[in-house]
């Protein structure tokens, strides 16, 4: 059995077998350079970057609007989306266009979720404050994800590097949602939403 001190060690830049024991192990998944290049130019921006007391509740809010992201999903309420990201949303996988509507993008979401127990969980927050109303930020992510039927488990650990955009009501929004993958253990059994699907719930945010 992998362990999470197993996982955390160093790993070669090969592919890993699957042992003998498993179905499916950890498997490394190439980081896109232009992903780390943007990953390097977001955390050395940081390092320099000086704060005032509002550009620090401004932060507060970038980061609170990833994690919002992330809670969504795992209390299956990804039609929040909707509100959550831009009219110009763009969603970008290990460094291609993948989405460019973000309907789609939430009933994507609600629809590879819909048969899984999730846990998203984000950590070690980056933020650049590019200007007043612009932002880029990254994240290390990893998930656990159960599925309902039979207990099997999908964990993956990936970077996020997104845009934001403060709206004029001034609430920060999601432009360019972008995910590169770096490990994964299992395999997501379907992730692209049926044109005819209609979920059990969609809610319209009152918040």
């Amino acid at each position: 059995t992998t362990t999470a001190a197993t996982r955390s060690r160093i790993r070669p830049t090969t592919t890993s077998k699957p042992s003998s024991n498993s179905p499916v192990a950890t498997r490394n998944i190439p980081f896109p350079d232009k992903v780390r290049d943007m990953v390097l130019d977001v955390i050395t921006h940081v390092r320099r970057q000086e704060y005032t007391p509002g550009q620090l509740c401004q932060l507060q809010k970038i980061i609170e609007c990833k994690y919002f992201y992330w809670w969504c999903m795992d209390m299956k309420k990804e039609e929040y989306m909707l509100e959550l990201f831009t009219d110009d949303f763009r969603y970008y996988l290990n460094g291609h266009l993948t989405v460019k509507d973000k309907l789609l993008q939430a009933r994507n979401a609600k629809w590879c979720n819909k048969d899984m127990q999730t846990m998203h969980m984000g950590h070690q927050p980056m933020i650049w404050l590019i200007d007043e109303n612009h932002a880029r930020g990254v994240f290390q992510y990893e998930d656990h994800m159960c599925y309902y039927d039979d207990c099997e488990v999908l964990q993956s650990w990936m970077v996020y590097c997104d845009d934001f955009v403060k709206g004029e009501d001034g609430a920060w929004r999601i432009q360019k949602l972008r995910m590169a993958y770096r490990e994964m253990d299992g395999n997501f059994r379907t992730t692209m939403v049926p044109r005819d699907w209609v979920p059990d719930a969609w809610d319209t945010p009152d918040y």
